[in-house]
């Protein structure tokens, strides 16, 4: 599809993609959010996609992907937020023991490699996928794979050296 055909097309795609992320329950606010979500990633692969291709139905498998992910990142804050809330609930001491491994794990990220660092980031803090951290970064699938289980066995090491004191 050319720049121009996917202009004349994007209406109908960023409309599929906003009344399937209301369709999801998100409020209006959010569910631009995945509809502008959806519109640059169509327009990343624009050129594969054919003219005869209904794009109104890839605009709306899109948004509901995307949507599934939002809904499982919420989810899996959540959940973060409430194991963070049992530890705190737990002895004044084991709170201090948790705050201080968690500020210690801060500055540890903090000091690997760049890219390690922001691809453990990515992928850990924020729950990208693999692929989308690739077309972020303007690297090959496998080299995220490689930085990321480097900056994971490097932290290991490094809880494994702190654990030995």
């Amino acid at each position: 599809m050319t720049p121009k055909e996917f202009e004349h097309k994007v209406k109908e795609m960023r409309s599929q993609s906003l009344s399937t992320a209301l369709g999801f329950g998100f409020p209006m606010e959010e569910a631009e959010d995945v509809a502008q979500d959806v519109m640059l990633k169509l327009w990343a692969i624009h050129e594969r996609i054919g003219a005869e291709d209904p794009v109104g139905w890839l605009a709306h498998v899109a948004a509901r992907n995307a949507c599934v992910d939002k809904l499982r990142m919420r989810r899996r804050k959540e959940e973060f937020e409430a194991s963070e809330a049992d530890v705190r609930k737990d002895t004044p001491s084991d709170a201090l023991e948790y705050e201080e491994l968690r500020e210690w794990l801060c500055r540890q990220i903090e000091q690997l490699p760049d890219t390690c660092g922001l691809i453990l980031k990515m992928r850990q803090l924020e729950h990208r996928s693999i692929d989308e951290i690739a077309t972020l970064l303007g690297i090959t699938h496998r080299s995220v794979i490689t930085l990321l289980s480097r900056a994971r066995h490097q932290l290991k090491q490094e809880l494994e050296r702190r654990n030995k004191q």
